[in-house]
């Protein structure tokens, strides 16, 4: 009885888990969307506006979210563009003549239009499927095609009137809840961390380096990636508000403080990885653990109180910043211990506080409106007006034409995926027109969707469609049979639309499976067609196929080809910090603005390298796997390498160890071996015949034991990863991962 209840209880806990995934919201707005046409076209007769059904349903598969500007760009071009392509596919999709041109032109320039960014490259493959909409549809009179084509763009105009007018959001909130997963993100972080570096003491069983580095890996890529966002969504708001206004200064510091405790959470993740087995021998580390807790509560504090207030006060949040105010002086005493490595945790536990104090400011004052008297919180604005005002210049999307010309060129991956599309669409709407195929839009469609800019996409979308489609194919059929009153298909469709949209972002296989009987019973020619379910699962399993073989054949691109550019870019970031923190310490004027413009550097090309490897590991070829392997760990330790010089980037003080030759001479010797590194990932030239960098005797030389000095015991840690990263590449040229002009 008690594993039943155990078993009950998990699958309850998945299945919350599932439904707070969902994006039952937008999933509720496509439903109504997509009904309200077609309840008020069967109630008077219209049966025109099933046309403003799907614009309605198309609109909101565009509205990606974000501030209202973003949001309207997308869906204003989807309604001009949809409607543009739907007369145009209803024009020309009876001659054979015509539509083969017009497709392959049409879905050409739509696809290439996604080098533009935003809003095309949420639109552009929608305006396509209403195009084929259009091909596929009964053959009409060019008047008849305007009305429907009329209809169309008025439905993209109610989903825009819906989505912006109806139910309206703070204009904030979006970059509220893009800064909120921050902090959500940081304080999953920081328990991971907390997590391992007790786990000797609950569990007598020490963490495995192993475990190190998935947490490495698998926290920093999400933080990074979530900063980035929250740039992007205050930037998009700053310029849609077209005012620096209080709440957007306060989002500022909050994400400036954000980028800030990355910098300490990685230090303190990389002191305690060297410093577990000492838990419980000193009171003072001791301490510092325990304070870990409080830090990881105060960001979840303020991803709360980003997300929802109403439970939250002014209380509330005085009484999490004195928290915060009281741990520096909790730790004071420990602070001037004689053991540098006590010294080293409490110093970044205690400014992490310092920095969670202005945070819960700063969050109070954006959602609850009242100081907690505490210092100037847009010091940081004040302090760096350029840099702030540069990255939100930088973070703001705003499509750039010179992206178009720097494309065109074949070894472009958007110019390629361009070309394939509009070569696989141009051959299917031959095929579909000589053949007479019933119903061949769909596989049309198929094939449209499932092809991917990469061979990994379109494996995976290619199963995942398929498999929906047969699945939502069955449940077609038998809803069919059932079904005798457009209001009563009407009634279904609001369930099976809104589910199609609120799974999406969990998964595409389930968004195909409600998407394909949304869309079957909206296009029955009379109640009880099943059969047209069946068509539709055949017409996508060939349209799969083609895809599938397009990619296969029609100049594909190989992650496996790509992936080594990817490698040496993330070499060359952290080269780049590295050579940026020499300086800072040779001229003794640490710069905390490029510092952190570095590592932002780093964690980037290192999540660009990281969705390289997961495309690569997707493509699955055997004789692919041991490179991609092998790559894996490679990045891990560049990973890891960034990481220690954070760590060393947080170190106060010790001007004359960080000025002292041994030590200069060290750094210099790990930015000859980066170096050294990325000449054998040169693509353009053979690999450097130099010898490995070795440590001269006067680099070998210490000032201070390495026991108890964090500097030492990182600088010897990198000396480490640099001769692991040689042996990677080694096994990388071993495995045949490299091009041939680099051996």
């Amino acid at each position: 009885m008690t594993a039943f209840n155990e078993s009950s209880n998990g699958w309850r806990a998945n299945i919350f888990s599932l439904a707070g995934r969902m994006d039952w919201f937008r999933g509720l707005r496509a439903a109504v969307a997509l009904c309200t046409p077609l309840v008020i076209g069967d109630l008077t007769g219209l049966s025109i506006l099933g046309w403003a059904a799907l614009g309605g349903f198309e609109a909101i598969l565009a509205d990606t979210g974000g501030p209202y500007r973003t949001r309207l760009a997308s869906l204003a071009t989807l309604s001009f563009g949809g409607a543009a392509g739907l007369f145009l596919g209803c024009v020309v999709g009876r001659s054979l003549v015509w539509a083969l041109p017009v497709t392959v032109l049409f879905c050409f320039f739509w696809s290439y239009l996604a080098a533009l960014g935003q809003p095309f490259a949420s639109a552009g493959l929608l305006v396509q499927v209403i195009y084929i909409c259009g091909v596929g549809a009964a053959p009409v009179s060019w008047q008849t095609a305007l009305g429907w084509a009329t209809s169309l763009f008025i439905g993209g105009v109610w989903a825009a009137v819906l989505s912006l007018l109806l139910w309206p959001l703070d204009a904030y909130r979006p970059a509220r809840l893009a800064v909120a997963d921050c902090y959500n993100e940081l304080a999953s972080f920081l328990g991971s961390v907390y997590d391992l570096a007790t786990r000797e003491e609950t569990s007598r069983r020490r963490p495995t380096p192993s475990l190190w580095h998935r947490l490495a890996q698998h926290h920093q890529y999400r933080i990074r990636r979530a900063v980035e966002h929250g740039w992007q969504a205050i930037a998009n708001v700053r310029a849609e508000r077209q005012a620096d206004s209080a709440r957007a200064r306060q989002l500022v510091v909050l994400l400036e403080h954000a980028d800030l405790l990355i910098a300490r959470t990685v230090a303190l993740a990389e002191h305690l990885e060297e410093q577990t087995a000492t838990i419980g021998d000193s009171a003072c580390f001791q301490r510092g653990i325990s304070c870990l807790a409080d830090l990881r509560s105060a960001e979840e504090w303020i991803a709360s109180l980003l997300t929802r207030r109403r439970s939250l006060t002014v209380a509330h949040a005085r009484a999490k910043w004195r928290e915060m105010e009281r741990l520096p002086h909790y730790l004071a005493d420990c602070l001037d211990s004689s053991d540098p490595s006590d010294r080293f945790l409490l110093a970044q536990v205690a400014e992490s506080a310092s920095v969670l104090e202005s945070s819960i400011e700063s969050a109070s004052l954006l959602r609850l409106g009242q100081s907690l008297e505490t210092s100037d919180d847009s010091a940081i604005i004040k302090g760096h007006p350029e840099h702030v005002h540069q990255r939100l210049k930088q973070s703001r999307q705003r499509p750039n034409l010179d992206q178009l010309a720097a494309n065109f060129t074949f070894s472009s991956l958007t110019l390629r995926h361009a070309v394939r599309v509009s070569v696989v669409c141009g051959f299917d709407v031959a095929l579909i027109l000589l053949l007479q195929i019933d119903h061949g839009y769909w596989l049309l469609l198929t094939s449209l969707i499932v092809l991917q800019p990469h061979v990994s996409g379109t494996l995976r979308r290619g199963l995942e469609r398929v498999g929906g489609t047969v699945g939502g194919g069955i449940l077609a059929a038998l809803l069919a049979i059932v079904l005798h009153s457009q209001l009563a298909i009407a009634a279904v469709l609001f369930p099976l639309a809104l589910l199609s949209i609120a799974v999406m972002p969990v998964s595409y296989a389930a968004f195909a499976f409600f998407l394909t009987p949304a869309f079957v019973l909206a296009w029955l020619p009379y109640s009880g067609d099943w059969q047209l379910a069946l068509v539709r699962i055949l017409n996508t399993f060939v349209g799969a196929i083609i895809s599938i073989l397009a990619m296969k054949f029609l100049f594909p691109i190989y992650e496996r080809d790509r992936a080594p550019a990817f490698l040496r870019a993330s070499l060359t970031a952290d080269r780049r910090y590295l050579e940026q923190l020499a300086q800072a310490w040779r001229s003794d004027s640490v710069s905390a603005r490029q510092l952190a413009s570095a590592r932002r550097g780093t964690g980037l090309a290192h999540n660009d390298t990281e969705e390289s490897l997961e495309r690569l590991l997707a493509e699955s070829w055997p004789r692919r796997l041991p490179f991609a392997l092998f790559a894996t760990a490679f990045v891990t330790y560049l990973r890891r390498f960034a990481q220690s010089v954070t760590t060393l980037t947080t170190l106060r003080d010790e001007s004359d160890w960080k000025q002292s030759g041994p030590v200069q001479s060290r750094l210099l010797l790990l930015q000859q071996r980066l170096i050294w590194l990325e000449n054998q990932l040169e693509n353009q030239k053979p690999a450097d015949p130099s010898p490995w960098p070795e440590l001269g005797p006067d680099s070998s030389k210490t000032l201070v034991s390495s026991d108890n000095h964090p500097g030492e015991r990182q600088l010897e840690r990198m000396e480490r990863q640099t001769v692991i990263l040689q042996r990677q590449l080694k096994a990388l040229r071993e495995s045949g991962g490299l091009p041939e002009s680099s051996r």
